[in-house]
């Protein structure tokens, strides 16, 4: 999560040089200590630990005969208040790899150290609070213990036990309009970590019943009915953030199933991508201007995951302001229209399920999948890629003699082609049209016939 809310170090390494016999060793002494406190100075208020590996030329001796060199390490760890296990020596010599690796494991284990003792801080905090009070803070706890064990030694087991009782305490919250988005938001980073533990432990039919389960609980949760669009946009991105958990757990090795494999998923996607450009079209239609002052200035340091720009950290059922919120949403529903390229959403989703239904050799759904595609294309107005896809996908249902979906398609490939002036397929197709097997109405026929005829004049 952005190494733990933006780039907090677990381990800071200094590297020094400095040889125990060093003529200067008083002056370097004091020099290395300096840039200690520098560095926990700026670390003040976190736990992050501080090593120092002080890089020597000359040869160490055999542990315990260098009494020169226990004296003065002893001396350095006081000067620079470190712990005499935080202080290292690194030969530069010929066994440099060992002691490399011996250098890897010690930073290793001051990380683990470092996430076992955030995690023992989290939940000393967590048993002090009150579960009536403070249920958003003990669903968060709870996130950040699951987080923090992942990380520790990956242990994988305690983290979903965390994750699946932060999950459940969210569900216990009441949900209203303001705090829809907030409880959505969370929602879906708990069940993104629990489906791919889940994976990880090779329960994948647990993490499809998960993922169902989410699903459910969820998809009639909408929230403000003036954004309705970003419910869509949610549960797109649920579907296909687990199309893509599915698929990397398959990557690793996962057998998946002709009836159950992410292509299902990139399609839902896909299909509530659609609905959130349906919706985006009746309810922002008015939307030309959008409002001053910016009501979502500073949306991006918010403290909390999914709250409102113009009201952080309320959590209060009624709106806090009227007005800022008629303006949120106007903002939001402009950014929606103006700023969201939804054909290509759409069309990426799409693509991503096409090649999974490929892979597990579904041709008809592939075809299915293509003809939207190239619907999609045509509402954007890319003609010539919706006209290159409909004409791969009229040989298909040609030999397969669709007749209805035949006569569909060639109806839009019509179409693409006039609008993007290509004269050949317009030929072609239009011969094709005037066709006994191709079920037009006979007016239809007619205007293609005459059309035909006005072009080859």
């Amino acid at each position: 999560m952005n190494k733990h809310l933006n780039e907090v170090p677990a381990v800071v390494v200094i590297f020094y040089e400095l040889d125990w016999d060093d003529v200067l060793w008083n002056e370097k002494k004091i020099e290395c200590s300096s840039r200690v406190q520098s560095v926990r100075a700026s670390l003040e208020g976190r736990n992050t630990r501080i090593a120092v590996i002080l890089i020597q030329q000359t040869a160490p001796l055999p542990s315990g005969e260098d009494m020169l060199a226990a004296e003065r390490a002893t001396a350095l760890c006081t000067s620079c208040e470190l712990n005499p296990k935080s202080l290292f020596v690194l030969p530069h010599g010929d066994h440099l790899l060992g002691y490399t690796l011996r250098l890897e494991n010690a930073f290793f284990d001051l990380a683990q150290n470092y996430y076992h003792h955030e995690a023992r801080n989290v939940r000393s905090h967590r048993d002090h609070l009150n579960k009536i009070t403070h249920q958003y803070l003990f669903v968060r706890h709870l996130f950040k213990m699951g987080f923090l064990n992942e990380l520790k030694q990956q242990d994988n087991n305690t983290a979903h036990k965390h994750y699946t009782q932060a999950y459940n305490h969210l569900l216990e919250i009441r949900m209203v309009d303001t705090n829809s988005l907030e409880i959505k938001t969370v929602a879906g980073f708990i069940n993104y970590k629990l489906c791919k533990l889940m994976f990880m432990l090779n329960l994948p039919r647990d993490a499809i019943a998960q993922f169902r389960k989410h699903i459910e609980l969820f998809k009639s949760r909408v929230g403000p009915r003036e954004l309705a669009f970003q419910h869509s946009a949610w549960i797109s991105k649920q579907f296909s953030v687990f199309g893509d958990i599915f698929d990397e757990a398959i990557r690793q090795g996962l057998p998946a199933l002709q009836t159950q494999h992410p292509g299902f998923y990139y399609q839902q996607a896909a299909q509530y991508a659609v609905e959130r450009k349906q919706t985006c079209l009746d309810l922002c239609q008015n939307v030309t201007t959008y409002p001053e002052p910016d009501p979502l200035s500073g949306w991006e340091h918010l403290e909390f995951y999914g709250q409102r720009a113009w009201r952080p950290g309320k959590l209060s059922a009624e709106p806090p302001d009227p007005a800022k919120e008629k303006s949120g949403i106007l903002a939001l529903q402009y950014i929606e229209k103006f700023h969201t390229n939804h054909s290509t959403v759409i069309i990426n989703l799409l693509g991503n399920a096409i090649s999974q239904f490929k892979t597990y050799r579904c041709p008809r759904m592939r075809r299915h999948l293509v003809v939207q595609m190239a619907e999609e294309y045509y509402s954007s107005r890319d003609y010539t890629k919706s006209l290159t896809l409909l004409t791969h996908m009229l040989w298909d249902y040609r030999s397969e003699r669709w007749w209805p979906l035949l006569t569909n398609i060639l109806t839009r490939s019509l179409s693409c082609a006039y609008l993007s002036v290509n004269i050949q397929d317009y030929i072609m197709l239009s011969l094709e049209a005037l066709g006994t097997c191709v079920q037009l109405p006979s007016e239809h026929k007619t205007r293609i016939f005459n059309n035909l005829n006005n072009v080859l004049q």
